[in-house]
């Protein structure tokens, strides 16, 4: 197909999706001229266009029912459930979470990547922030206590809970 009968091919097909199904044929009929090659192109992409449904103009994260305002209070990640958000930024937020599996009573910060950030690349810099929790050990920086994956596949890590001013706060005071 030239770029020239693509174009003519793709002004036809904006104009007659924009139309009630019903008056696509009688607006085909007349703009494609007598052009039957054209017509049944047009047509084609129309049918298409057709099955697929809403599929392009609905974003995948809205198809998938993940709403990244929704609470995360009362959800189980691991053995913990969650009961506050503590922050939020631009991979992910940080969760107040208690131990719910019954072996102990535990209070915790869970830090998770958020949907749509669990990108190959942000996962190994997560895995490689894990491992340098890990290997910390100091009484001002909070302990690595476990990690993991939730029920759906994002990475977590369980932190000792520091009941205190977030670090922006005190830094600004």
């Amino acid at each position: 197909m030239t770029s020239d009968r693509f174009r003519r091919c793709e002004e036809l097909f904006h104009a007659a999706v924009a139309l009630p199904e019903p008056d696509r044929g009688l607006f085909l009929e007349g703009a494609c001229a007598g052009d039957t090659g054209l017509r049944a192109e047009v047509e084609r992409l129309l049918a298409a266009h057709d099955r697929a449904g809403g599929f392009i103009q609905i974003p995948a994260v809205q198809l998938s029912g993940f709403d990244p305002g929704a609470s995360m209070e009362g959800r189980r990640i691991g053995p913990y459930q969650v009961v506050r958000e503590l922050g939020r930024g631009g991979m992910g937020a940080v969760y107040l979470a208690e131990r719910a599996d019954g072996a102990f009573t535990q209070r915790v910060a869970i830090k998770l990547i958020k949907r749509g950030m669990d990108t190959d690349h942000v996962l190994a810099r997560f895995r490689a922030e894990r491992q340098i929790l890990a290997s910390l050990d100091h009484p001002n920086i909070a302990r690595l206590l476990d990690g993991g994956s939730t029920d759906d596949g994002l990475p977590y890590i369980a932190m000792e809970y520091i009941d205190g001013q977030p670090i922006d706060l005190y830094v600004d005071a």
